[in-house]
C-alpha cells in the first residue's frame, strides 16, 4: 500500500525514514569528516579533477556567529529600509536599545547577516583574508579559511609574506574566538557544495 501524499510506502513512517537519513549522514560523515592533517596527494591543482575540495579553517554554527558577534560588540550597517526605520546607519550586536531588541525585522537581518560581521573582523584581527565555505558538518553552517587543497601551498607562501604571517594569524584568531567563547580547532573541512552526487548526499 502507497502513501498518496508522499507516494512511498505507507510502512515507511516519518521516523523510518529520518532514521534512513540519520545513517546516511553518519556514513557519510565517516567518510567527510573533518581533519587535522591531510596527504600531500590530497593537495594541488590535480584535485580539480580528481578530489573533493576541503578548506581548512574554523567552522561556525549559527550561534557561535551570533555569541561572536554579540561578544565583540560588531558593528553592522543596515539596509536603506531599517536604516530610514531605525533612524540610524548601523546597529552593533550585543548592544543594542530596548526598542531595537523587540525589532523582528532587524534580528531576521543581524541573524542573517552574522556571517559577514565575524568574517570581517576576523580579517581585521588576523590581517589576512578568510576564504568563506559551506563545510559538511550537521552543527556547522559556515567555515572561514585560510586556503583550500587546491591552492595551499601558493597561499601559505603569500599569508607569510604578509606583515602578519601564518602563525600569528592563526593565533589571533583563536584568541578572538577563545575570547568569545568559542572553542574549535583548526581544521581541514570538506566543501559541502563540492560533495554534491557523492552518493546519496543528504543535505
Amino acid at each position: 500500500m502507497t502513501s498518496v501524499e508522499s507516494g512511498l510506502p505507507s510502512s515507511w513512517t516519518f521516523t523510518g525514514r529520518a532514521k534512513r537519513r540519520r545513517f546516511t549522514w553518519d556514513r557519510l560523515y565517516k567518510l567527510f569528516h573533518p581533519r587535522p592533517v591531510i596527504g600531500e596527494e590530497e593537495t594541488g591543482f590535480r584535485c580539480l579533477l580528481y578530489e573533493p575540495r576541503l578548506a581548512y579553517g574554523w567552522a561556525f554554527s549559527r550561534a557561535d556567529l551570533l555569541k561572536y558577534a554579540e561578544f565583540h560588540q560588531l558593528k553592522m550597517p543596515l539596509q536603506e529600509y531599517l536604516s530610514g526605520k531605525l533612524g540610524k546607519m548601523h546597529v552593533r550586536y550585543g548592544a543594542l536599545s530596548e526598542t531595537d531588541a523587540q525589532d523582528e525585522e532587524l534580528l531576521f537581518f543581524l541573524d542573517k547577516c552574522a556571517y559577514l560581521a565575524v568574517r570581517t573582523h576576523l580579517e581585521q584581527e588576523a590581517g589576512v583574508d578568510l576564504l568563506h565555505v559551506r563545510p559538511f558538518s550537521k552543527i556547522h553552517d559556515v567555515l572561514f579559511a585560510f586556503y583550500t587543497n587546491i591552492e595551499a601551498e601558493q597561499r601559505i607562501d603569500e599569508i607569510d609574506a604578509s606583515i602578519t604571517g601564518l602563525d600569528d594569524a592563526t593565533d589571533l584568531i583563536q584568541f578572538a574566538r577563545r575570547d568569545a567563547g568559542i572553542q574549535s580547532d583548526l581544521l581541514w573541512w570538506y566543501d559541502r557544495s563540492m560533495l554534491r552526487g557523492v552518493g546519496h548526499y543528504p543535505c
